[in-house]
């Protein structure tokens, strides 16, 4: 089925104009996982206030190996898509999500009421808005939820397999993420990182669980970490028991979802899929970070990298450092912190998350050479793209919604650097300003820059990258930082 017409688009918007009766809807750009939770959430809520529901279904993400988006004709049924579906764009404004964070019945109608088209639906349980006391609905699974999606026949089919494939009762599914957070633009951003189990992490849990006695089936998009983990741990790769032919990466992701949802135990990290996967067999994740501990993380990715590394692709290796780093980083020694950040940049050294969390943690110590050598690094992988703007900034931190900073943690070590006179943080500083829409104290970043390199021969070079800091002030439409 193809997006509704311009014709279409304009009925809705005069249908709008007409006091079109309020819906809850289900407006996600996301991955699969994210998309599900929405239209399940919406299904719920309409329920609860006695209205129709509706989703859109926008092709974002349809071309990459990482998601498994597939146009919605073929993910849905014809029924289905008649009875719900309606066009991304004309469907942008008009909706709220519920206040939170202790709604009940009469304030969610209420919003509803006040609301011009209606609520969005949020794609996180609705438990985190809503006073399960007062609507113990929201504490409930979402079982009954996901068998009034309409699926096409295809996809019908592989939750069918999933539902019949053999599993032993005392089961526990692993999920371990990867795509995209490993091996795409994500990677460059902090946080994301709790979506993804590291190898070094993985194994653990894979190894605790066998020894109390459960089999472990392992989920993810990494099939090379998966048999390597399946092959030493004898725990099993969960794509081994899909049918053996016949199903699209679509059904494919289907049938790890419900064969996951099936599982008595799910462990997993923050993704969508997992959470989604819980969601359909009436439990919750246990999240890894729950299960161990901080500094417990460091010390098993020491040991599980000293042994196994070597079996491990390069950027699992890096993750591993990173995610050991990153979940212990408000207990470890600056020493420390360097010596993790320092090793995962050694795996992955074209990742300038690295350099720049480096920079920011010899900056914090008052070692400003250091500082200036790492984030000099960072910005010299920006002389070699063609952008306009700074990769190095514009990547790593100004596609999260105002409030989430992604690089949060750094800026101040950035702008004391700045402020003692680095030229090279007054240029990273001046791109971050820019990024922000702030032209005044961008420019007189610039121009600070520009007097330290005309006295020290080492900053020259980057004198290129004047133009790409200003350009970053035509980025309109990016969430300001608060």
């Amino acid at each position: 089925m193809s997006n509704p017409s311009r014709r279409d688009r304009l009925g809705s918007l005069l249908r709008w104009g007409r006091h079109e009766p309020k819906v809850v809807l289900a407006r996600r750009s996301d991955g699969l996982g994210e998309r599900l939770n929405a239209v399940l959430n919406a299904i719920r809520l309409s329920d609860l206030l006695g209205v129709e529901f509706r989703f859109t279904w926008p092709l974002d993400h349809a071309d990459e190996e990482s998601h498994a988006i597939a146009p919605a004709d073929q993910f849905f049924s014809r029924a289905f898509l008649a009875d719900h579906r309606v066009d991304h764009d004309t469907m942008a404004e008009g909706f709220v999500l519920p206040a939170g964070p202790a709604d009940d019945l009469d304030t969610l109608r209420a919003q509803l009421a006040s609301a011009p088209r209606g609520l969005l639906a949020p794609n996180r349980s609705l438990a985190s808005r809503i006073d399960g006391e007062a609507v113990p609905a929201v504490l409930r699974g979402y079982s009954s939820e996901f068998a009034r999606i309409g699926f096409h026949p295809d996809i019908e089919a592989a939750i069918e397999a999933a539902r019949a494939a053999p599993l032993p009762a005392e089961s526990t599914g692993i999920h371990l993420r990867a795509g995209d957070i490993l091996d795409g633009r994500f990677r460059l951003e902090n946080r994301f990182s709790t979506k993804v189990i590291s190898a070094s992490v993985a194994r653990a849990l894979i190894e605790r669980s066998r020894a109390d006695g459960s089999t472990v089936l392992v989920f993810g998009q990494d099939a090379d970490l998966i048999a390597e983990l399946c092959r030493s741990t004898g725990a099993i790769d969960a794509a081994t028991l899909r049918p053996e032919a016949g199903l699209s990466r679509f059904a494919e992701a289907m049938f790890d979802m419900v064969l996951l949802s099936r599982c008595a135990r799910i462990i997993g990290g923050s993704s969508g899929f997992a959470v989604h996967a819980a969601y359909l067999g009436d439990k919750m994740v246990d999240v890894y970070s729950k299960l161990v501990r901080p500094m417990e993380a460091v010390a098993i990715t020491r040991a599980d990298l000293a042994r196994h590394g070597p079996t491990y692709h390069a950027k699992h290796r890096a993750f591993s450092w990173w995610s050991a780093y990153y979940e212990a980083r408000k207990q470890l020694t600056a020493d420390e912190a360097i010596e993790l950040v320092g090793a995962a940049l050694e795996a992955d050294p074209t990742n300038p998350r690295y350099l720049l969390r480096l920079a920011a943690l010899h900056y914090r110590e008052g070692r400003a050479d250091s500082g200036d050598d790492a984030l000099g690094q960072a910005l010299a992988g920006d002389l070699d793209k063609d952008r306009v703007t700074l990769e190095s900034v514009m990547s790593l931190s100004y596609r999260t919604p105002a409030g989430q900073f992604d690089s949060r943690e750094i800026i101040d070590d950035v702008e004391r650097a700045a402020e003692s006179g680095s030229a090279i943080a007054a240029l990273y500083r001046a791109g971050l300003r820019a990024a922000r829409g702030d032209a005044d104290d961008a420019a007189k970043d610039v121009a600070t820059f520009a007097s330290h390199a005309d006295l020290d021969g080492r900053w020259g070079p980057f004198d290129a990258l004047r133009p790409r800091v200003l350009a970053t002030l035509a980025e309109a439409g990016r969430p300001a930082w608060p």
